[in-house]
């Protein structure tokens, strides 16, 4: 699993963020990620969202061009036939869906620790673009999954109806059943953002960032079948985890996989964010810093025929040599498919 602790990112990193004035935070990242599960396209276009870090700094690299990268398909070489930056605002707009579990009574690691601290996320928002959008949405162990606040450009409005998405209930989950239950939910809701960025056109990035000590389980089948529904808008999965939380084991005693939110993020080429509460808005930054200095490479598939493919992408001998141990972070497989599944029209 990967865990990025706040406190491991370069204090340079930290210092530049701080000094860089509202609107100008783009992207950085984290290493290389090994096995990832498919992306599903439905057009012969196959963007990738590659994501760059400087070594040192743990900045994003903002001055690559087309001619910087190379692109494997399957283990040969294409050419990559659109090239965008987000430096010169090229990229796709971006939706954050801000993502939290129903506040159930005594619920440890989930919404409820984060009950009251809503305004921490605050000063982030400010640093969004103008053509971005806030959304709010929750799942909930009685079966509740709810889009509580579709996409808007308000700044504050987001953080109130967060603030009222997390109000304690009385119900509280402990059977298995309820666990069911809770589990669907989930997996309901990742599919309500989904279908929302699939409606829209053009279409947006769907993001989610998880508010969430992620105290969380799915088995795996039904946890890749969401992973990979995903996958086919491009999505990507980001989250914000308190430092006092206990970590969860990343298979759980039942089979299930635990720390379901690390490992979507993980497959969706995101990241999850250990931080103490004053630092709940760097990490938000960080993850904006991410979505918006991130490269997108578009190729063109040999076969739309429904299979998986590999993706790998690297940096020009040029550009290898003259930024030394630069990280690039992006999806490995992809599927070309033709048509959306029934639940997403």
């Amino acid at each position: 699993m990967l865990r990025l602790r706040f406190f491991g990112i370069a204090a340079v990193s930290l210092g530049i963020l701080a000094a860089a004035p509202a609107g100008s935070f783009r992207a950085e990242q984290s290493p290389d990620i090994p096995t990832v599960p498919p992306i599903r396209v439905q057009s012969s276009l196959v963007l990738v969202d590659v994501i760059s870090q400087d070594p040192k700094s743990g900045l994003p690299v903002r001055d690559f061009g087309k001619s910087d990268f190379r692109l494997f398909n399957d283990g040969h070489e294409v050419s990559i036939a659109t090239f965008d930056a987000g430096a010169r605002f090229d990229t796709r707009p971006v939706i954050v869906w801000l993502a939290v579990i129903c506040n159930e009574r005594g619920k440890i690691g989930g919404s409820a620790e984060y009950a009251g601290k809503e305004g921490l996320f605050r000063p982030a928002l400010d640093h969004l673009d103008r053509n971005d959008r806030v959304g709010v949405a929750h799942w909930c162990d009685d079966g509740e999954a709810t889009l509580d606040l579709p996409p808007t450009e308000d700044r504050d409005k987001p953080l109130r109806v967060l603030a009222d998405t997390i109000k304690p209930i009385s119900f509280e989950a402990g059977s298995r059943h309820a666990n069911d239950v809770g589990e669907a939910a989930f997996r309901k809701m990742v599919r309500l953002i989904i279908r929302d960025a699939r409606q829209r056109n053009p279409q947006p990035l769907p993001v989610i960032v998880f508010i969430d000590g992620d105290y969380t389980g799915q088995w795996p089948g039904e946890l890749d079948d969401v992973v990979n529904d995903f996958l086919e808008t491009s999505g990507i999965v980001f989250g914000v985890k308190d430092h006092l939380y206990p970590e969860v084991p990343p298979w759980l005693h039942n089979g299930q996989r635990g720390a379901i939110l690390h490992y979507m993020a993980e497959q969706t080429g995101g990241e999850y964010f250990t931080v103490p509460p004053s630092a709940y808005s760097t990490a938000l930054e960080m993850i904006l810093l991410q979505l918006h200095f991130r490269y997108q490479l578009g190729f063109i598939p040999a076969a739309i025929d429904g299979k998986r493919h590999s993706i790998k992408v690297e940096l020009a001998k040029r550009a290898r040599e003259e930024r030394k141990g630069v990280r690039l972070r992006y999806r490995r497989e992809y599927i070309p498919a033709r048509e959306s599944p029934d639940w997403a029209r």
